[in-house]
């Protein structure tokens, strides 16, 4: 069976003079060697079933191989399946090429597993681990023996679970394998309600890993899983650390690597790797004996001559990486043939784990060849059917270096029920230059995550759980940094200047108020109903006491919500227009009485007329109030809204008011209540434009009418604009609240003073009088408007008398 050894022995990503790859990986290419000689001898040395007699007496296939490197890269896969089609290449036009043993990495594989599938040419696999590579119509003959990234990613996913992480970054290399261990992480997290901040790179490119680096940080991740490779890791942590970020190689953080990164890679890092995982699908696992046989000979396959030779006849073939190469500047083995082995390789290089797939992998061809074959299969260029062959590689199972090796019936890759799922810990001295590795636990499907087996130091804390995080603690640490949030909070100095608002107008009230009192027999006094002017000074007061209601908040404390009464302001402000805007109204509705008597007709205007606007109005607001105060759905309540939220939830910015889910109705019939009695009290002004005095007491109300409703149509557009803005709406209330109030009184009181103190004796009895060319009206005791008011309310009347006996006597 000729087959195609397609190897990672080089990486064309690197630049020219770095482009061969460290020893460990001739170790993968010396395991799939080995497993080419074990089948060819059916010695059965590290997988049993090749000295079965199944094997050894019924099978006579024999892997002929020839050697390639892939470049680590889709150019270099292709080129080498290129070169490898080439050489089998029969004079008839046909192909010899049957199997392929590679390749290494997913990106290098995918391009292969196409050309195979157009060629019909069987592929297997030991280092390609993308979940893309079991779609069988784009890749019919792909097959490996390394279990897929869906499975080692929903380990991982389990992993982070276990420790109770609700928010995990990963950064991924952009090529197939990194997407598709990324969609398989995502995809396992979900499952388990674990959110997931993705950040891809390119790899090789330093720029990319510095902007995956910055996203993550923006992120405020201190958890999460790197997949890439030795080339892109040192370079993450770098950056990581220069920009102090809580992701990588900083205290108080975990960051699990996957498998394409290296121990030596990590244990180069020193103390930055402290507190580390690292989780694979791991090929070989102390505990199984074909491994534990392969791992103990392994040092001393120095002294086994004829695997040398055979080994360096076969790398001999790839002139392509041994010649050009040499002369590799950043390489152990610069300036020497390295199809050579050197004396003490086995010795000096543990096996790398990814060695035991590669053994496998080619074990498993040789085992479907044998299954191929005695079912009638041909392995002749022109017969092969690779259809029957990828059947047989299906029926396949056995016990070998990487454990129990099963493949699944839809895709021919490995049944990830059967893999190893290795987690491992890095715990190392902050000044230290290598670290300790402990095996901390393993994890199947069926299980989960079981630390029972582990060689890492326990503690009394937790005997069975011995990871050790960052900060040397067998605790986990935080898997996010919540980031600070803006709770837009009143300033106090706003809200010390809106308590000395409300004190002003308690003051400007207690003075005016005295005044009052002092002054209550003076006949401009009497003349505005001392009664109706406390009223109006009360109704102020009480609205304005809702400005200390609008500087209540939480402080930024959830908790807190409770202890702000949102309900307070409604009330007081309502009650507050009410008594001083009903004071107001029942002046005005007296003055367009009395001076809008164009008949001449007695008008009686008792207390209690003037009183029934203001208890209508009071009755109405009340009962609104009481049944919006019942209505838990509408009523009004402190809720800190989140403005802004990070991609975990977490609340960048919030807002604390007081709202309700439907306040409407019940705020909206008070704010049509007030506007139509605004609207209908300024109709009265406009009625009662034409009454005069010296004191002109009317047109002064009139203002104060027309103040009230120019604030509300002006103000409630305005602190709907601000209305999510907590200092610029608490500005704006307290403002219309402060104005409305103080300039009510300012009007009413001002002048009133301004006479009494100020004015003249002809000002003081004109002020007192009535002058009106319409007619005369008498009051009643209880609006008494002055003793010269009455005397001259009753020279009036006696006129009229006159003049109607005149007006009878000329009818007759």
């Amino acid at each position: 069976m000729y087959t195609a050894l397609m190897m990672r022995l080089t990486d064309l990503r690197e630049s020219v003079g770095n482009r061969v790859l460290s020893e460990t990986w001739r170790t993968v290419t010396m395991g799939a060697i080995m497993g080419v000689k074990d089948f060819n001898e059916r010695n059965g040395r590290y997988a049993s079933i090749l000295a079965s007699d199944e094997i050894r007496d019924d099978c006579d296939v024999e892997i002929v191989p020839t050697m390639y490197d892939t470049g680590s890269n889709s150019v270099g896969s292709i080129t080498a399946y290129r070169a490898a089609r080439a050489d089998h290449l029969n004079p008839n036009g046909s192909n010899n090429l049957t199997a392929i043993v590679g390749c290494a990495r997913s990106d290098a594989s995918k391009p292969m597993a196409t050309l195979g599938g157009i060629d019909k040419v069987v592929q297997s696999s030991y280092w390609s681990t993308s979940d893309g590579l079991e779609d069988t119509g784009v890749y019919p003959y792909f097959s490996r023996s390394i279990p897929a990234d869906s499975a080692v990613a929903k380990a991982a996913a389990e992993f982070f679970s276990f420790h109770g992480y609700q928010h995990i970054g990963i950064a991924f290399v952009q090529d197939p394998y990194g997407e598709a261990y990324k969609d398989g992480f995502v995809k396992s997290c979900q499952e388990l309600d674990i959110n997931v901040i993705t950040a891809g790179f390119i790899g090789g490119d330093i720029a990319s890993i510095n902007a995956t680096v910055e996203v993550l940080e923006q992120s405020n991740i201190k958890v999460g899983l790197f997949v890439g490779f030795d080339g892109d890791y040192p370079g993450f942590v770098v950056k990581a650390s220069e920009e102090d970020m809580k992701v990588a190689g900083v205290e108080g953080t975990l960051w699990v690597l996957a498998d394409g990164v290296s121990d030596t890679v990590v244990n180069a890092l020193g103390g930055k790797a402290n507190g580390m995982g690292k989780l694979l699908a791991q090929g070989g696992v102390a505990g199984n004996a074909e491994y534990d046989k392969f791992l103990d000979e392994w040092s001393s396959m120095d002294t086994d001559t004829a695997l040398k030779t055979y080994a360096e006849s076969i790398w001999t073939q790839t002139t392509s990486w041994g010649g050009p190469y040499q002369g590799d500047t950043n390489h152990a083995m610069a300036g020497q043939d390295l199809t050579k082995i050197p004396a003490t390789f086995f010795a000096d290089n543990l096996p790398n784990d990814v060695a035991t797939y590669a053994y496998d992998a080619t074990v498993s061809l040789g085992l479907a060849a044998c299954d191929y074959t005695k079912a009638g299969g041909s392995l002749d260029a022109s017969s092969f059917n690779a259809d029957s062959f990828i059947t047989s590689l299906k029926r396949v199972n056995y016990t070998s270096v990487s454990g129990y090796l099963e493949f699944l019936q839809d895709s021919a890759s490995r049944d990830p029920a059967t893999g190893n799922y290795v987690l491992y810990n890095f715990q190392c001295e902050t000044s230290a230059t290598t670290c300790s590795i402990y095996t901390l636990g393993k994890w199947t499907k069926a299980g989960g995550w079981d630390y029972s087996t582990s060689n890492a130091p326990t503690t009394s804390a937790s005997p069975n759980q011995p990871f050790r995080f960052s900060n040397n603690l067998i605790t986990p640490v935080p898997d996010l940094i919540t980031p600070p949030e803006k709770k837009n909070l009143l300033d106090s100095s706003l809200v010390s200047v809106g308590t000395l608002l409300v004190v002003i107008n308690y003051c400007v009230a207690g003075v005016l108020l005295t005044l009052t009192f002092t002054n209550r027999r003076h006949k401009v006094i009497r003349a505005s109903q001392p009664l109706f002017l406390c009223m109006v000074i009360f109704g102020c007061c009480i609205s304005t006491t809702t400005i200390i209601f609008f500087g209540q908040s939480d402080e930024g404390d959830y908790d807190k919500a409770g202890d702000v009464d949102c309900m307070m302001q409604p009330f007081f402000y309502s009650f507050g227009f009410i008594f001083s805007f009903a004071a107001l109204f029942a002046k005005v509705t007296r003055i367009v009485k009395i001076f809008g008597n164009k008949k001449l007709a007695r008008v009686t205007i008792t207390w209690f007329d003037m009183m029934k606007p203001i208890g209508l109005l009071l009755a109405i607001d009340l009962a609104i109030l009481l049944a919006w105060f019942e209505d838990e759905d509408a009523k009004l309540k402190w809720v800190r809204v989140p403005k802004t939220t990070d991609s975990f939830g977490n609340v960048l910015e919030s807002t604390g008011m007081c709202r309700s889910e439907d306040p409407w109705l019940y705020a909206g019939l008070i704010l049509a209540l007030h506007f139509a009695v605004l609207v209908y009290g300024n109709y009265m002004c406009y009625q009662g434009r034409h009454a005069g005095t010296a004191f002109s007491e009317s047109k002064y109300v009139f203002m104060a009418m027309v103040s009230n409703l120019q604030i509300m149509a002006l103000g409630l557009p305005m602190l709907i604009m601000v209305y999510d803005n907590p200092t610029s709406n608490y500005f704006m209330r307290t403002g219309i609240v402060f104005f409305n109030d103080v300039g009510v009184m300012l009007l009413i009181f001002v002048p009133k003073f301004a006479l009494i103190y100020f004015g003249s004796e002809d000002d003081l009895n004109a002020a007192t009088s009535t002058q009106t060319s319409s007619g005369a009206t008498k009051t009643g005791g209880d609006s008494d408007i002055g003793g010269a008011l009455a005397e001259r309310v009753q020279e009036l009347e006696a006129e009229n008398d006159d003049l109607k006996k005149e007006i009878e006597k000329l009818k007759n």
